[in-house]
């Protein structure tokens, strides 16, 4: 194609403001709004993967916008009344269709690489290990914005009225949201659509697991009916008989027959474990997932420490291992008699992780985590919480409270006595129920706080 010839279908279209809008609203987007995007360890600042799966999630957004300015793109002609004369030249109408589709596909892929490049080049400075796991995640969003503006381009082209433009943006941004909170964990949705269906949408639901990616079927199936959608806009801008544009359509037809078999059956198979980001980097016996190995240096001091006063027990754990995997919301945390088990996307424990407070965390139950989901707390979590507090206390000689700053002054001050009850029993007898309690966790049989107490509350 002509350079000079594209340039100026740059500025004649509105390819610019297009892309200058889906920037404004990407940005705006991550910098205005407080989101698990700025949240370590799914911030899309600090990892390649998350970086791209952010962008792609702004779909919901961007996608409409991609679309509504095809629409209003592809009404030129018939604006400026050149309909019959542009059917009369000689030249195949997929020139114009090429000038036009490249200027304003061109633009708006573009600026959606501009977006992940901004999360990329924070990442890079951040030092996070490097993966190729972003590119298909990125191919499929650059399929996504190509097949918005050009199926946007054709519709508006196949029906010129100005409502087509503001309506089939409507539509795009509703089946997209839709379709993506019908993935959601725990969304009224889930099931209402069938999962190949919802998966067709370019747009990924929040993100909230660092460990895993997309699945391979579910890139290669999003790529074929994206692309095969992009085929079907183009024609619809490029053909001139009624026949052809009836026929149009088969290229996006033949895709999403191919497409659906391809995807995943479940939303759950449409993502996979990362093996690079759940490798194991090690710090001694301190270990930690290579998506997370910038919080070893930070976690190596205290869990070594954690592990030398936890050594006093009879049977003690050896190493202090982060976990690779996000827990459900249901999911009581795992535990072992030979390891501490630390869960950092727990953000009650990630957030002790620059200050002391991290080796109490560590040996709070005596080096066992909480016997709670976060679905399953209840009355007796009280009980727990103020047994772990007494435990980390009991090891570092030093009474402290965890997590009481949602408590009311009653009752810290009914957990100071139960504190000062433990204290006032015999050295030998702490230690012995110290013990007894870390059993109790590593079972979650039994109450901590009755164990400690001796049933004197």
């Amino acid at each position: 194609m002509n350079t000079s010839v594209l340039r100026t279908e740059l500025r004649r279209s509105i390819a610019p403001w297009a892309t200058l809008a889906i920037l404004v609203v990407a940005f705006g987007f991550l910098y205005s709004f407080s989101g698990p995007w700025w949240r370590a360890p799914l911030a899309w600042d600090e990892n390649w993967v998350p970086a791209a799966e952010w962008t792609r999630f702004l779909l919901v957004f961007l996608w409409p916008i991609a679309i509504g300015a095809g629409a209003i793109q592809g009404m030129r002609d018939s604006r400026s009344g050149m309909v019959e004369l542009l059917t009369t030249m000689p030249r195949p109408g997929w020139h114009r269709a090429a000038k036009l589709g490249g200027a304003l596909g061109g633009l708006l892929v573009l600026g959606y690489l501009l977006i992940f490049a901004v999360g990329a080049v924070q990442v890079i400075f951040d030092g996070a290990f490097f993966t190729f796991g972003w590119l298909p995640i990125v191919v499929v969003g650059v399929l996504a914005m190509l097949a918005g503006a050009w199926i946007g381009l054709g519709i508006g082209r196949l029906l010129p009225h100005p409502l087509t433009a503001p309506g089939v943006a409507v539509v795009a941004l509703v089946t997209v949201l839709v379709f993506q909170i019908a993935g959601a964990e725990g969304s009224v949705l889930v099931g209402a659509l069938p999962s190949r269906l919802a998966l067709l949408s370019p747009a990924i639901e929040v993100i909230n697991d660092p460990f895993s990616t997309t699945a391979s079927r579910m890139d290669l199936g999003q790529g074929i009916w994206l692309a095969g959608l992009a085929a079907t806009g183009f024609l619809l801008l490029a053909v001139r008989s009624t026949r052809a544009k009836a026929l149009a359509v088969v290229p996006a037809l033949v895709a999403a027959a191919i497409a659906v078999p391809i995807l995943p059956a479940t939303f759950a198979e449409a993502k996979v474990v990362d093996s690079r980001a759940t490798a194991m980097v090690c710090d001694g016996p301190v270990c930690v997932p290579r998506m997370l190995e910038p919080e070893l240096a930070r976690l190596a001091g205290p869990g070594k420490e954690a592990l030398r006063l936890l050594g006093t027990l009879p049977d003690a754990p050896v190493k202090v291992t982060v976990l690779d995997r996000r827990l459900s919301f249901d999911e009581v945390p795992p535990r072992a008699a030979d390891t501490v088990l630390v869960d950092l996307m727990d953000w009650s424990i990630r957030s002790t992780m620059n200050s002391d407070n991290m080796t109490r965390t560590l040996v709070a139950g005596a080096g066992t985590p909480t016997c709670y989901s976060l679905e399953g707390v209840d009355k007796s979590f009280l009980d727990e919480l103020i047994a772990r507090s007494i435990t980390a206390s009991w090891f570092l000689g030093e009474w402290k409270m965890l997590g009481n700053s949602w408590l009311s002054d009653e009752t810290k001050n009914e957990v100071a006595q139960k504190s000062e009850t433990f204290r006032a029993l015999p050295p030998d007898v702490q230690r012995s129920r110290i013990i007894a309690v870390r059993q109790a966790g590593l079972t979650c049989q039994g109450n901590g706080l009755d164990i400690l107490l001796g049933g004197a509350r």
